[in-house]
């Protein structure tokens, strides 16, 4: 469960900060003062609504959207009881357009592709949970979340 919430805090840094907040935390390292260029935190960003503009940039732009929301389909599916895909893919859809919406006020980009991506990485996650279940059955229930009414 900490594992999941520690992954939690982590996107959270990664999708919702200013890019320039991340190379100040470098430049701090680095013996620099924080925010040198004195950009804003919050300022608007760009909108893109049409589909498959971004695919073309890099194969590892397309990868590492779905990549790195793989863990939001599988670990809820693992901790809690009664996850199914649709259950996934609404909280995927609701997860990934919070974070897109945020990211327009901090100068960042809402592209209706990351929402593509994102989703698809959830319900990647969630395929892997139901093969690990497949594959071993009754092992996954180990790591259900017991909340204080199923231990009594």
């Amino acid at each position: 469960m900490a594992l999941f919430w520690m992954f939690c805090g982590g996107m959270a840094i990664l999708t919702l900060a200013p890019r320039w907040v991340v190379w100040s935390l470098v430049d701090l390292f680095r013996g620099y003062r924080w925010n040198v260029g004195d950009y804003p935190f919050f300022e608007p960003g760009v909108v893109n609504l049409r589909l498959f503009q971004t695919f073309r940039f890099s194969p590892y732009f397309l990868v590492g959207n779905i990549v790195m929301f793989v863990p939001f389909g599988f670990l809820p599916a693992l901790l809690w009881r009664g996850c199914t895909w649709r259950r996934a893919l609404l909280a995927g859809l609701c997860l990934t357009g919070l974070i897109e919406s945020c990211q327009l006020c901090v100068g960042r980009a809402f592209d209706i592709n990351d929402i593509l991506l994102n989703v698809l990485g959830v319900l990647w996650g969630y395929g892997l949970w139901r093969l690990a279940q497949r594959l071993a059955p009754g092992q996954t229930e180990k790591f259900h979340v017991r909340f204080s009414e199923e231990q009594q």
